[in-house]
């Protein structure tokens, strides 16, 4: 302390007493120095001039003497002056060695943070240690918005205030002011108490501002890189499921697929004196049409046959599902009921009995007795069919009931009655026939399938396609 360095100046170790001795003994008078209470560090006083010792305003001793007193008390005050110019600078040492290990410390400790929030919070815990500080924040600025919003703060004041901006006040004006190339925020420091912050304090602040802008950074492009990661992770995870629901798919469509080829006949019957032919094209691998042609075991039809073309509403395994159900209700009902007509009801009932309300089927049912070439039509709200005579000429056979399933049981259909000659041609098909599109649009349509056109060339089929043609044969002797 001050108070004590005259006793330390008069000290043994730095040779000031024996200096004072030897002017004392030149001047040949006593000399005397007391401290700032009156107690002796040197000599006795033996009266004369009364001399202080002060520093900075602040008493540290007293010189007496009848000569050479004056050069003795300036001594003193030299020495006193350099003993606190030592210590102050030893002290400002100590200070800066203490911040510069402070702030290697600080480094040492951003570098192994990679959060955003811990790295504003370890920054203003040192701020704190360096500078004086009662409350503290630091903003980050949003580009986009030029808001500040709050990292991290501490304090009773500065947390408490919002609506903090570019331009805005202190802390957005440094924001929009500042230097380097980039601002990605502001740190604030601020007392509630008097004082005055010095150029010192403001370029440790400065220091602790460019490192924590570095690890910010890190922080964010870490934060970045982990969040890219989660989204691989979550890409990754929803293409698994989608390969997972598309091997799913492509079971149930082999499943589909294999119900409805096993549901079609294997073999058309033979019928002596009728071609018949018949093929379904689905447009996907499993479509949702149906054709059969089933002899009719009856003690009153023994050699009739039904032939029938339906298209099943839906696609898929559902579909399939649907034209099994439909095939077994007209083979079990076959035989069974005395008219097709009876028939188509029966099946009617059945089939929305047994299905949800949005499932149907379309159908054109033909009762056919081979010996007379005389059928019986009946049309489940199926697209026309088409007798084609001998001569050229077109007779549609237009719907006659309902789709099958759709609307409330008991509903009734009509039967129209047909008789086939030689040389005449029936012609049933699903809409995927008059509905087939070429690359331009065009449909294939009524009339062509009539003609027999070929129409869709090279585009892609638009619906499953069914056609079955039953032809009565000419006279022998005449072109089959």
């Amino acid at each position: 302390m001050i108070r004590n360095s005259l006793k330390q100046i008069l000290g043994a170790q730095n040779g000031l007493r024996p200096v004072i001795e030897s002017l004392a003994q030149a001047m040949g008078a006593p000399i005397a120095v007391e401290d700032a209470a009156g107690g002796s560090l040197f000599g006795v006083a033996g009266g004369g001039e009364r001399l202080s010792v002060a520093h900075e305003g602040k008493q540290l001793g007293w010189v007496s003497g009848l000569a050479g007193a004056e050069a003795v008390a300036d001594l003193l005050r030299f020495m006193v002056a350099k003993e606190a110019e030592r210590k102050a600078l030893g002290t400002e040492v100590l200070h800066l060695y203490r911040e510069v290990n402070l702030i290697y410390s600080f480094s040492e400790k951003l570098a192994a943070l990679l959060d955003l929030e811990r790295v504003a919070q370890l920054t203003l815990q040192e701020a704190r240690h360096l500078i004086v500080a009662t409350d503290g924040a630091i903003l980050l600025l949003d580009e986009p918005s030029d808001a500040l919003t709050s990292a991290a703060a501490f304090g009773d004041e500065l947390p408490g205030v919002s609506g903090f901006a570019r331009g805005k006040g202190i802390a957005g004006t440094v924001a929009a002011t500042g230097v380097g190339e980039k601002v990605i925020g502001v740190i604030v420091l601020a007392s509630t108490q008097p004082m005055a912050y010095e150029a010192r304090e403001l370029k440790l602040l400065n220091t602790l501002a460019l490192q924590t802008a570095t690890a910010i950074e890190n922080a964010r492009l870490f934060e970045r890189t982990v969040q890219a990661g989660h989204e691989r992770e979550r890409l990754l995870a929803l293409n698994q499921e989608a390969e997972v629901a598309r091997a799913g798919y492509e079971r149930e469509l082999s499943l589909a697929a294999t119900i409805q080829a096993d549901l079609f006949p294997a073999q058309l019957p033979a019928l002596p004196g009728y071609d018949l032919a018949a093929r379904s094209r689905p447009a996907r691998r499993c479509g949702g049409d149906y054709y059969d042609a089933i002899p009719i075991v009856s003690a009153t039809d023994p050699d009739a046959v039904l032939l029938c073309v339906a298209d099943v509403s839906g696609k898929g395994l559902p579909a399939a599902l649907l034209m099994s159900h439909m095939q077994a209700t007209l083979r079990a009902l076959l035989g069974r009921t005395a008219s097709l007509q009876e028939l188509a009801g029966h099946a009617h009932d059945l089939l929305h009995g047994s299905t949800a309300d949005n499932k149907y089927v379309t159908a054109a049912l033909v009762k056919l007795d081979p010996a007379t070439g005389r059928a019986s039509y009946v049309s489940a709200g199926h697209i026309n069919s088409l007798v084609v005579t001998r001569s050229g000429d077109v007779v549609p056979l237009g719907s006659t009931g309902a789709p099958l399933g759709l609307l409330p049981p008991g509903l009734p259909y009509d039967t129209t009655m047909i008789d086939l000659r030689p040389g005449d041609c029936l012609v049933l098909c699903s809409d995927g026939v008059p509905d087939a599109q070429n690359e331009a649009g065009d449909e294939f349509g009524e009339a062509r399938l009539t003609a027999i056109d070929a129409c869709a060339g090279v585009a892609p089929q638009f619906d499953d396609i069914t056609l079955l043609v039953f032809r009565r044969l000419a006279s022998i002797g005449c072109p089959s």
